[in-house]
């Protein structure tokens, strides 16, 4: 299983699809559905696991919906890969759980340090993005695309 699988990639497109509406201004899942392309049944479990880690609230009633529940600023992807994972491990669970001795010199002990190593630098890669980092890329490739000449 890949790490940016469908459940992930939704996520994330759901945040910025939140990210890009205006501040605080609920949005029905079933637009956020429509205009990603995402399975309403799917996403409605990932908005609840969004909202399960306060990265979005909901608001009941007429003009209810979902609504990130902090600026776009300051959540980052590393949020959102979280609240999915249920976790702060990305790769594998806590040490504990594997019978090798990485204590000792040896392969294990390499492997691990390795292991150790990836898990710090996609965390930081994740961490040091935001959404509105993503909202910025998806404003600048819709100008970029809006200056090409037609076919």
């Amino acid at each position: 299983m890949g790490f940016f699988n469908s459940k992930l990639r939704y996520a994330l497109c759901a945040a910025v699809d939140l990210a890009m509406q205006p501040p605080f201004e609920a949005c029905q899942s079933r637009e956020i559905a429509h205009r990603q392309s995402i399975p309403g049944p799917y996403l409605d479990q990932i908005l609840a696991a969004l909202k399960g880690a306060g990265i979005v609230r909901s608001v009941r009633g007429a003009g209810g919906g979902y609504s990130l529940a902090r600026t776009p600023d300051r959540i980052n992807v590393g949020d959102v890969v979280r609240a999915l994972m249920r976790g702060d491990r990305l790769f594998s669970s806590s040490s504990e759980d594997d019978p090798t001795d990485f204590n000792a010199p040896g392969v294990g002990w390499i492997v691990r340090d390795f292991e150790e190593k990836v898990e710090s630098s996609l965390t930081a890669q994740l961490d040091s993005t935001t959404l509105a980092d993503l909202v910025q890329q998806k404003i600048s490739l819709d100008d970029s695309l809006s200056y090409m000449p037609s076919m």
